[in-house]
């Protein structure tokens, strides 16, 4: 029995179309090289996040340049964090999440790729927070850009586009997750339940020599261990191998953990790294973090002299 070309190419085809049907969901980071094999497909959603004081300025940016098919949610701007009691530190209501995501073009379906600045850490810091979030609120296939934006166009043969954002909106549907977010009083009753508590703030936070303008005290919450947000990255700020962070952050794993910092954004990388590479699912992010326990007060703090020289 003879089979034409033409056959072969729509098996070949069909193959390649289930293949993409059935891949496994996004976790993690996504190298720029398998990012720029996967453009153009339907279902990806790629959100730059990259900011400005000013919210036109981040606007220009990417305008001036972006990957190609991005859409923008400023992470300033964006209402990634939403104020209670005015705090801004705090996860979305479903409803909110909804509406902002669904606006740029997310349905719970999509495979959705966080570009952040790539400047530094702490860029790494907003990606993970909003990855946190879509965790939060039960979406499955998710990643971040390893390296971000500096490293995407460090090569000059990736694709760029310029102009502005123009998602198609979609319908999201949040099926939260409370297990992922800890509050204060599983903060607060954290030792007792034998919980680690993971401060992921520079360790001058963490002994007390400075302080986030808006904390109320300084220090960190007893009995919690310092692993800076920054060890989770190399010297070219892409995440760090499984075996070199599962020894940085030794302290934290073997019992569920609790990740914090000033405004739960510093902590979204620990808690990135301990529930997503290191595949400790009992670790929680605690969005409050040490604004809301020191503006609350019902907790102590502890502080330790900084290391001379450090």
């Amino acid at each position: 029995m003879r089979f034409s070309t033409r056959f072969f190419s729509a098996i070949a085809l069909s193959a390649v179309m289930l293949g993409a049907a059935f891949a496994d969901p996004l976790r993690g980071v996504i190298a720029p090289e398998a990012l720029q094999a996967r453009l153009g497909e339907k279902n990806l959603v790629v959100i730059d996040l990259r900011s400005d004081e000013k919210k036109e300025q981040a606007i220009a940016q990417f305008k001036a340049s972006h990957i190609p098919g991005a859409v923008h949610a400023d992470y300033a701007h964006a209402s990634w964090r939403v104020p209670r009691d005015g705090i801004s530190v705090y996860l979305p209501s479903p409803a909110q999440f909804e509406a902002l995501v669904g606006n740029l073009g997310v349905s719970p379906e999509s495979d959705v790729v966080i570009v952040h600045e790539g400047q530094d850490a702490t860029s790494f810091g907003a990606a993970a927070r909003v990855y946190w979030s879509f965790k939060a609120m039960g979406h499955a296939s998710i990643a971040i850009l390893d390296g971000g934006w500096r490293d995407w166009i460090s090569e000059k043969s990736r694709p760029l586009a310029s102009g502005a954002s123009a998602p198609s909106p979609a319908i999201y549907e949040a099926k939260p997750i409370p297990s992922l977010r800890a509050s204060l009083e599983e903060v607060l009753a954290a030792e007792k339940n034998n919980v680690a508590l993971v401060d992921g703030r520079p360790e001058s936070y963490y002994s007390g020599a400075e302080k986030h303008k808006a904390v109320k005290a300084f220090g960190h919450i007893p009995g919690a261990v310092s692993i800076p947000h920054s060890r989770a990255l190399d010297a070219n700020l892409r995440l760090k191998d499984r075996a070199t962070l599962e020894k940085d952050f030794a302290a934290a794993t073997g019992r569920a953990a609790i990740a914090y910092c000033n405004t739960g954004h510093w902590g979204a990388t620990d808690w990135f790294v301990l529930s997503e590479i290191l595949g400790r699912s009992e670790t929680k992010l605690y969005d409050g973090s040490m604004l809301e326990y020191s503006l609350e007060n019902k907790g102590p703090v502890s502080t330790t002299k900084p290391v001379s020289g450090s």
